[in-house]
């Protein structure tokens, strides 16, 4: 049996400068490995490819599609592409798809060609289905999933899926041409969060926390340098740093087995310790990403994000002494949203002054709270980022232009288009960016 596991095609395809090896995807595909060896992965975004796959197809395949799983590489656009996709398939094939999007629309799929919709987390389910079309099994005995049969929906039994990924071994890069991909090499070592952002579907979909030990995180720093002669490395965990006694042990590791490597990783407020951040800065940690979000105590509270706007303030100066390049995030548009919570928001942008601002209009991630409990939002859609409001209220959208203006005063390089972003200079460290689209990552990153 044939297996390729599908990066499928972004739409439009991502931009050259900020492409990231598909991480979740090739970890997918190293599950399957260890018991299927016909295995390979396809990134139709990097390879430019058109909704046909047909070349790579033999006389009976199993097709993985990875969409909006660990990471939101795409936009919702993506979805019709995999549908031509199969539509446009020529050989006998079997259709699964693994993600949130699908665990929450699964009528949606099974009724535009995928045989199963794998609900959360996949390290089991993504074998057991693969083995029941090996052999030819009946597929609902196996739980957490939804298969079309005879034109009938079939919902299979909901079990408890504890969250293992400590059990997980790195993902195999062999699968792709790392040439093709910026020079920032990305690793996941944790999966979960501790956290319950309103408008994340992380808490919900993963569950719990559970993190790699510092052996395994450093092996695979190893092996991406003696293999692919890595410089820099973006940890995109949700939280980097939720568990202070591994993230000393990740130090320490890294310092004794004497590792040169610049890295970057996501942390949180509220897992700020300062002694911790300047001994990751003394192995080699040299950016950080906060999500901040607002600068509105009503809006944090509504975000369910329990920090504290002095506190924000302390821990950024204090980052930034350290020596960390630091980039936070903002949502301009949460629902609820006055002038008088835009002018808060544009107050700390403007105090904080970090090296590289995201600032995002929301994204209505279906399965979140904020989803949910919005049911009369105008022009509310599930998708993974998006450079235009979702409000029409003139007095926000004049507070934001204000931010703007305040932030090109202040010599910020403003995005907020598809940019090569290979055309900054990047050697100054002092370069700044605001940006309503993805940032390229490892930008002005420094011994």
């Amino acid at each position: 049996m044939n297996i390729l596991v599908i990066n499928p095609p972004n739409k439009p395809f991502t931009n050259e400068s900020i492409l990231a090896e598909p991480i979740d995807v090739l970890q997918v595909a190293t599950i399957i490995k260890q018991k299927y060896e016909n295995v390979m992965v396809i990134d139709m975004d990097v390879n430019r490819m058109e909704n046909n796959i047909n070349d790579y197809l033999k006389d009976d395949n199993i097709i993985v599609f990875v969409y909006d799983y660990q990471l939101p590489l795409h936009t919702s656009d993506t979805v019709a592409n995999m549908f031509e996709i199969i539509n446009n398939t020529n050989k006998k094939s079997k259709f699964i798809i693994i993600g949130k999007t699908s665990s929450y629309y699964y009528e949606k799929f099974l009724n535009n060609g995928f045989d199963v919709v794998i609900n959360g987390i996949v390290d089991d389910s993504i074998i057991k289905v693969i083995d029941g079309f090996v052999n030819e099994k009946d597929l609902s005995i196996i739980p957490n999933i939804e298969i079309k049969k005879e034109n009938e929906i079939i919902i299979t039994e909901k079990t408890k899926i504890d969250n293992k990924f400590d059990l997980l071994k790195y993902p195999d890069r062999s699968f792709i041409d790392l040439d093709k991909y910026m020079d920032t090499r990305t690793m996941i070592t944790s999966r979960g969060c501790i956290g319950k952002c309103s408008f994340c579907t992380t808490p919900t979909f993963f569950g719990n926390w559970n993190g790699k030990n510092s052996k395994q995180v450093v092996d695979e720093i190893e092996y991406l340098i003696n293999n692919f002669n890595t410089k820099k490395i973006m940890f995109l965990d949700d939280n980097m740093t939720v568990n202070k006694k591994r993230m000393y042990e990740i130090c320490n590791e890294i310092e004794n087995r004497k590792i040169k490597c610049l890295f970057g990783c996501l942390s949180s407020i509220i897992c700020y310790d300062k002694e911790m951040f300047i001994k990751m800065y003394s192995v080699g940690f040299r950016w950080i990403h906060f999500g901040i979000e607002s600068g509105s105590p009503k809006i944090l509270n509504l975000m369910n994000k329990p920090m504290d706007i002095k506190n924000i303030k302390q821990i950024i100066k204090e980052v930034k002494i350290i020596g960390y390049r630091v980039r936070t995030s903002f949502i301009l548009d949460y629902p609820g949203s006055t002038k008088e919570d835009i002018i808060a928001t544009r107050n700390l942008i403007n105090e904080l002054e970090p090296h590289e601002l995201r600032l995002h209009y929301l994204a209505y991630r279906v399965g979140t709270p904020v989803f949910e409990n919005n049911k009369n939002i105008k022009n509310k859609t599930q998708y993974i980022h998006s450079n235009h409001p979702n409000i029409e209220n003139d007095e926000l959208t004049e507070e934001i232009n204000l931010l703007i203006d305040d932030l090109a005063k202040k010599g910020y390089k403003l995005v907020f288009d598809d940019v090569n972003w290979n055309k900054y200079n990047l050697l100054d460290k002092n370069t700044k960016f605001a940006s309503f689209i993805p940032i390229k990552y490892g930008m002005c990153w420094y011994e």
